[in-house]
């Protein structure tokens, strides 16, 4: 009885990984098709004539950027608005958090929407969740949570970074909410990455504020969105009013310390730059393989560009769907170069795999390409075109930002700010290998055929056979 039982079990084990391989995987690999062809961007939109009322400021230090979401969150009167792909436990999560129940306990309203696989908020940081679900000025809600048997959820994940706070304030870009983003000193595994806030004194309905608060509250009030913390019990309420108090307390003691994270003092209209407009552009919320129209729009302001293209991203994988958006007709007259990480550099090797197998097309572009080759890691996604137009945001320049995931960018029409995005790029090209230029291999990146490390070997195994999931990293 026992054996048969046995084999029953593993009889459904095997028909739910096939299922689910089915389902999660294979489903993916069919072409894109979608009723409706995809919308043309008329190009001239996204820039202005005179200043806009947005002002912009690049946040390219990460502590920085901790310090300015801080003031964004105790400066907020009305409302904050947060959607990001994680949360992980360390001292300026802690803060953040901190910051956030005092914000609410003075009468903010706090919307927190993460994603619903990888939040974060597990393990170490499971009670976190309970303290904001238990606040009654905050809501904590998941996009798109674990569904066992529906596989095909798994692959569209919420990847944006946004806070927004009034209509006042807002930032988006790379980083999530964790100290690998965030800390003054940087944890092993910290990440080089970049923001942007957008600054409104006058709350003006044209904001590219008021445009990310749309999307936010469709992202909110979606079918997709779950609120698994409307019905806490005791034990979890109980749980919460703990953590809360601890968080709300170590908040407290780093005020009274005055700690410089807790502390900012930033002028907004003096530190921020003028912008002739500041546009927001995102995905569309669809299951499966959607309409990729933030990968769409950054080739239309590609094609249009007869001087430069200078492109920032960790991840770059230009799969043959991703092609198809980009015209033969492409200006070749323009100077393009591109940045992402290494064999030294890349903390993910899923990705990066697929890169490597890929390399040789992106170096047939005829593109210069260099390879990051410092310390820690490149997470930052950046276009500047024609010294004049930046796009600033969470996408990848791979198949899972351009079909899988919910992804926004900004683009900025200011000349000042495409220089100084500019000279921040140049900057992590100086600690960068060139690897090719004008379809000439210039290097092989240092040590990557000596190199012998496990790491390296890895990568370079996992290339060969890339193509098979190549789509979905």
């Amino acid at each position: 009885m026992a054996k048969k039982i046995v084999k029953g079990a593993l009889f459904v084990c095997v028909l739910y990984i096939l299922y689910a391989v089915a389902t999660a995987v294979v489903l993916f690999y069919f072409p894109l098709e979608k009723k409706g062809d995809m919308p043309t961007n008329n190009v001239s939109e996204f820039m202005g004539k005179g200043d806009s009322s947005d002002r912009v400021l690049l946040l390219e230090d990460g502590y920085e950027s901790g310090r300015a979401r801080m003031q964004m969150i105790q400066e907020a009167e009305e409302s904050i608005d947060i959607a990001y792909y994680s949360i992980a436990k360390g001292k300026s999560t802690e803060l953040m958090l901190g910051a956030l129940i005092d914000a609410a306990d003075r009468g903010v309203k706090v919307r927190i929407l993460l994603d619903g696989i990888c939040h974060g908020l597990r393990f170490n940081m499971s009670d976190a969740r309970y303290a904001l679900a238990s606040h009654e000025n905050i809501e904590l809600r998941y996009y798109e949570s674990f569904k066992i048997f529906q596989p095909w959820t798994w692959n569209n994940r919420l990847h944006d970074k946004i806070m927004i706070a009034d209509g006042k304030l807002g930032i988006i870009g790379g980083r999530n909410i964790a100290d690998k983003y965030l800390a003054k000193k940087p944890p092993k595994n910290f990440v080089h990455d970049r923001d942007v806030i957008i600054f409104n004194a006058k709350q003006d309905k044209e904001s590219a504020n008021v445009q990310m608060k749309v999307y936010m509250n469709e992202l909110w009030n979606h079918p997709y969105t779950s609120d698994p913390f409307s019905d806490l019990s005791k034990r979890q309420v109980t749980k919460g009013k703990k953590e809360k108090k601890k968080l709300a307390s170590k908040y407290n003691k780093a005020i009274k310390a005055d700690e410089n994270f807790v502390t900012p003092s930033m002028k907004w209209s003096a530190i921020t730059t003028s912008a002739k407009r500041v546009s927001f552009i995102r995905n569309p919320i669809e299951r499966f393989k959607k309409q990729p129209v933030v990968w769409k729009t950054l080739i239309d302001l590609a094609t249009v560009s007869d001087k430069s293209v200078l492109m920032q991203s960790p991840y770059v994988i230009p799969t043959k769907e991703m092609k198809k958006y980009v015209p033969d007709n492409m200006n070749s007259a323009a100077d393009w170069t591109l940045l992402t990480n290494s064999v030294k550099s890349t903390p993910n090797v899923f990705a990066f795999s697929g890169y490597l197998d890929t390399r040789e097309d992106i170096v047939q572009t005829g593109l210069r390409l260099y390879e990051y080759a410092d310390h820690y890691s490149l997470h930052a996604k950046s276009v500047v075109y024609d010294q004049r137009i930046s796009a600033v945001g969470s996408f990848n320049l791979d198949p899972r930002s351009s079909f899988l995931s919910t992804d926004s960018m900004v683009v900025i029409d200011s000349e000042e700010f495409a220089q100084q995005l500019t000279e921040a790029i140049d900057n992590k090209i100086s600690s960068s290998t060139l690897v090719a230029d004008k379809k000439e291999k210039i290097e092989t990146p240092k040590d990557e055929k000596k190199d012998k490390s496990f790491k390296a070997i890895m990568l370079n195994a996992l290339s060969k056979i890339a193509i098979l999931w190549r789509g979905l990293v």
